[in-house]
Formats: structure tokens, sequence, C-alpha cells
């Protein structure tokens, strides 16, 4: 199985590492620091993350700019999770716009949350 977090918190990028490797360490986590790597990056390469977990607020290129340039076709075995500090009932009504984003979680995501996400795919 594999996770792609796309977040510009260096702390938070840690502690997700740390606390899916705890649940199954035979996952593999690939990290972007802002939309716009992200964005290149699957550009080129369709998307093999099951589960991408994708913060609104990045330099560069937010969540919100992602979401609207990126190629849903590249993402069609994907779940794309919002993941944000914020709780504005603006940004949870503009994410339900996105039919591509399957919830809106607000972080710290705990290891409860990440073990419900990934159940899917664990055998």
């Amino acid at each position: 199985m594999k996770i792609c977090i796309i977040d510009d918190d260096k702390i938070y990028q840690l502690l997700m590492r740390k606390l899916i490797s705890k649940i199954d360490a035979n996952i593999t986590v690939k990290v972007f620091c802002n939309g716009e790597d992200a964005f290149n990056f699957y550009k080129e390469n369709t998307c093999t993350s099951e589960i991408i977990l994708l913060d609104i607020n990045m330099p560069k290129m937010n969540g919100w700019k992602f979401l609207d340039n990126i190629e849903e076709k590249k993402f069609k075995n994907s779940k794309i999770y919002l993941t944000t500090s914020s709780i504005a009932y603006s940004d949870k009504e503009k994410a339900k716009k996105y039919s591509i984003i399957e919830d809106y979680l607000v972080k710290p995501l705990t290891k409860e949350k990440i073990r419900e996400l990934i159940k899917p795919y664990i055998i």
C-alpha cells in the first residue's frame, strides 16, 4: 500500500510517517512539501498511492489550486482526503464542490483515523 502526503509542515510529515509505520511498516509513504511539487510530479506520472492526504494551506500552490489543476484520470485509483487545521465552514463547503475529495479531515489525525482510512487496503 502507498500513501502520499502533500503538506508543508515538516513536523506533521514526520509524525504521520511514524504513525503510519507503527500501524504497518510495509506502507510506502511519499511526501511533497507543497502542491506545486506534487502537481509537477503527477503531471508526468499517474498516481499509484491509494490514499492522498492533502493540506489546504501551503506555499507555492495550495491544496485548492492543486485540485483545480490535476487531471482526475491520473488519480482514479486514489482517495484524496483534505487534511487541515482549518475548521472553517467555508472550507468544508468548498470541499464538497470537488467530486474527487473523499473527505475533509481536521488535523491532527489520530492513529485510529489512519487505521480506518487504510483498513480497506490491508488484508
